[in-house]
């Protein structure tokens, strides 16, 4: 198996929803996302309402509605918001080794903040395809975000062999997904050893297709 380039990030401190003194949140827009998740994991996703999520938050519903328009536009925040973080995280902890040891890394990067809410985004990968718009808005933000995964490992994302690419690495991210779903180990072995497994047979069909490569 790959070795992990990074360490197990230790949970960032998340920003209540609501200011214990009932003052209005410094940083409104994190305060609807971190309300969006606690809601989610207590009351789940289907049937929750933007104005559920503004109150949790400490915040008036034409300020909610201001920063995020909808609940599924909260969702898209959130992806964005993790992309971000990811690639933030690169500047103290920078990627190295092999394409595949690159995206190894970043995959289980995304993991890791997965795993900080994972009661959350279990709840939502369960209750998602009941609301087809929502899903088809992550779904495309999911593709934005794993063609960034790309080009972050060195990996470019455009042209016909970057749809390739891109598709490919969907299928693993999806397997990968599958894995933490059911991964009940500290370390999310279990989801690593998908992923490994997953890139490992991705390299193997890029050799076969690229015999010259593969023999330099």
């Amino acid at each position: 198996m790959a070795k992990r380039a990074t360490k197990k990030a230790a949970s960032a401190k998340r920003p209540s929803a609501r200011d214990r003194s009932g003052k209005r949140p410094n940083d409104p827009a994190a305060a609807l996302r971190a309300a969006l998740l606690h809601l989610i994991a207590t009351q789940g996703w289907r049937d929750l309402s933007l104005a559920e999520i503004a109150q949790s938050a400490g915040l008036d519903m034409a300020t909610a509605h201001g920063i995020y328009a909808t609940k599924a536009a909260i969702l898209l925040g959130l992806a964005r918001t993790n992309d971000a973080d990811i690639l933030g995280s690169l500047q103290s902890d920078p990627l190295d080794g092999s394409a595949k040891d690159r995206l190894f890394d970043l995959l289980m990067r995304r993991f890791d903040r997965l795993q900080q809410d994972r009661d959350a985004y279990l709840t939502l990968l369960r209750e998602l395809p009941q609301t087809p718009f929502e899903a088809a808005c992550l779904t495309k933000q999911m593709r934005r975000s794993l063609a960034l995964t790309l080009e972050t490992a060195g990996i470019s994302a455009s042209g016909l062999k970057g749809l390739v690419r891109l598709q490919g690495l969907i299928g693993i991210y999806l397997a990968g997904l599958h894995a933490w779903r059911r991964d009940d180990s500290a370390d999310l072995s279990k989801t690593m050893a998908e992923i490994d497994k997953r890139l490992t047979q991705a390299v193997k069909i890029t050799e076969m297709f690229n015999p010259r490569r593969a023999a330099a």
